[in-house]
């Protein structure tokens, strides 16, 4: 269908995924308000919903892309190629970031956000390619179950009790047993985006493959609508209900983290179809859009540009980095840490907007 070529709606909460990513990946120092931080373990803020969406959103974005290149003829062999490479060019980049400014490359963190994009966009493609739809179903299924079973009924080699604190837990022995000390710092005994947490991750990519594939059987835009409320709905229902036993960690990605996300991030589509694809509504959300159109440029520009910055502490009489320079000079005037923190984060996605809008007008779109 012709509307599938660029869904305008899936830019746009792409868009809303990157600029969420900048904003709270950036404060000014260390302060922030709760609504802009990972919970400390159990439970969901708004920015732990950001990372899943942006998965469930790719899984989406990957259906329409792969199904629309074999209509046009492409084979699986080079779908295949393209999907390897592109991947791990992303993968590479995250290294390279995680490794600036490169003094301590004997305890490089190995995985991290592009990382786990890299390795769910793959593993996504791939059973897209050469795995049913049935199949992909019961994979997805067995993932999550299996996964439930082996954090919150089976010891791991950390406990002698089945548990899913951070430092007993399946999650943290794996890591610990393979990644070793290359772990996120500030997470020593376990990454984030460490290794079984991604294949719950991988079920977040898939099933934003099913969405596609149900948005692509009808042309109808209101009953597409209804299929993303729908579904969503349901999604997020479950993944509350299986959060009463195996509660929400999105620092694990839980099984019930999943699936509520998951429902948020196809509601959350279906709001932005009805209003940019259904009622036209497109002006509003020109922003998100163009964000939305150069994400992973405009996400690790940001990265390298504030790692840049820490490289440079020149500003001031005290020789700070430039984000630390502007929190303390709005904290002397007597702004609340909160406020001048969030104040820098919107200083510097403004200047991303700034470059975003420029790539979006002059119709430049940076691909890997």
């Amino acid at each position: 269908m012709s509307d599938h070529h660029r869904l305008i709606s899936l830019d746009a909460l792409r868009g809303l995924t990157i600029i969420g990513m900048i904003i709270v990946n950036n404060p000014g120092d260390w302060y922030a308000y709760p609504p802009l931080c990972h919970a400390e373990w159990i439970g969901c803020t708004p920015t732990d919903l950001v990372f899943p969406f942006f998965l469930f959103i790719m899984g989406f974005s990957l259906f329409l892309s792969v199904s629309r290149r074999l209509q046009k003829g492409s084979s699986k062999k080079d779908l295949l190629i393209h999907l390897a490479k592109r991947s791990a060019i992303i993968f590479l980049i995250g290294l390279i970031l995680n490794a600036i400014p490169f003094k301590d490359l004997g305890n490089l963190r190995i995985l991290g956000v592009l990382q786990r994009i890299a390795l769910v966009n793959f593993f996504c493609g791939l059973m897209l390619l050469y795995i049913p739809r049935k199949s992909r179903a019961f994979i997805a299924y067995s993932i999550l179950f299996a996964y439930w079973i082996l954090l919150e009924f089976i010891p791991s080699p950390l406990s002698v009790v089945p548990t899913i604190a951070y430092e007993y837990n399946w999650v943290a022995w794996f890591d610990q047993l393979v990644l070793g000390r290359h772990t996120w710092g500030q997470m020593p005994l376990m990454d984030p985006e460490g290794i079984l947490s991604t294949f719950p991750a991988i079920v977040t990519g898939l099933i934003g493959m099913e969405m596609a594939h149900l948005f692509n059987q009808t042309g109808d835009k209101k009953d597409r609508v209804i299929q993303l409320f729908f579904f969503g709905f349901l999604l997020t229902a479950a993944g509350l209900s299986w959060g009463t036993i195996f509660p929400l960690v999105k620092k694990l990605w839980t099984s019930s983290y999943v699936l509520y996300t998951a429902g948020l991030a196809s509601m959350t589509l279906g709001a932005m179809y009805w209003i940019i694809d259904l009622r036209k509504k497109e002006k509003w959300t020109r922003l998100l859009i163009a964000f939305g159109s150069n994400p992973l440029a405009l996400y690790v520009g940001s990265d390298l540009i504030i790692m840049l910055l820490w490289l440079l502490p020149i500003f001031g009489t005290n020789h700070l980095i430039l984000n630390t320079w502007i929190f303390k000079g709005l904290t002397d005037m007597n702004i609340s840490p909160n406020i001048a923190s969030l104040t820098w984060a919107i200083l510097y996605t403004s200047f991303w907007a700034v470059i975003a809008t420029i790539l979006y007008k002059r119709k430049i779109i940076i691909k890997v």
